[in-house]
């Protein structure tokens, strides 16, 4: 388990270089805390936010991932502003995540492609219904519970979710951690263009 000793907390490389591998563990990791993050986007003068699963973390390159439906109100809202935020927490390593940068959706492409490939059967359900996220159902839930636990389908009909599949990546330009410890809370600021960090700096908690 990745985690911080006392004696590493000081050490600003390496707090850089863990949150990334805590991130990039937690991707294929169900149990990890970080795999599932909450996002934030902005619509007018309300922040709205959700939790949404952490598909991949690309180290080399500062960029993170999740998947949505094309229908979903967050997708105006990303496109608005071109910005997303990520807040990732784990009680266990003592340690909050807050990640924000450029996003952008991958609709109908290859990256969109290549990770619907490897999307579970019953992950697809969503993405095959006629409304979209966040619809009025037409019914009470009773009566549509046929419809929203039917999993049936083969893999070849569940293709045609794929119309409504995004991945949507963020390339970070900045993160900034914060650690509890009970001699003393630890917080610092990381910095990034094109991939690449360019400023490290410890804050006041």
């Amino acid at each position: 388990m990745t985690s911080f000793e006392s004696s590493q907390i000081n050490d600003i490389g390496f707090v850089e270089q863990t949150c990334w591998q805590m991130l990039s563990d937690a991707v294929k990791d169900r149990n990890h805390a970080m795999h599932t993050v909450v996002i934030g986007t902005a619509d007018g003068a309300l922040a709205q936010l959700r939790t949404v699963v952490l598909r991949r973390v690309d180290i080399d390159t500062r960029k993170v991932y999740f998947h949505t439906d094309i229908r979903s109100a967050k997708i105006g809202q990303i496109r608005t502003t071109g910005l997303l935020s990520w807040l990732a927490y784990d009680p266990s390593r003592r340690s909050q995540i807050r990640l924000s940068g450029p996003t952008i959706l991958h609709h109908g492409d290859e990256l969109a492609r290549h990770h619907w490939s490897g999307t579970a059967h019953f992950s697809r359900r969503c993405y095959l219904l006629p409304e979209g996220p966040g619809q009025l159902l037409m019914q009470d839930v009773t009566t549509a519970d046929e419809r929203l636990s039917d999993f049936s389908y083969s893999k070849e009909e569940s293709e045609a979710g794929f119309e409504q599949f995004v991945v949507v990546e963020t390339s970070v330009d900045s993160m900034e951690w914060y650690y509890t410890f009970s001699r003393g809370n630890r917080r610092a600021l990381f910095s990034y263009q094109e991939g690449q960090l360019v400023d490290a700096a410890w804050l006041t908690p």
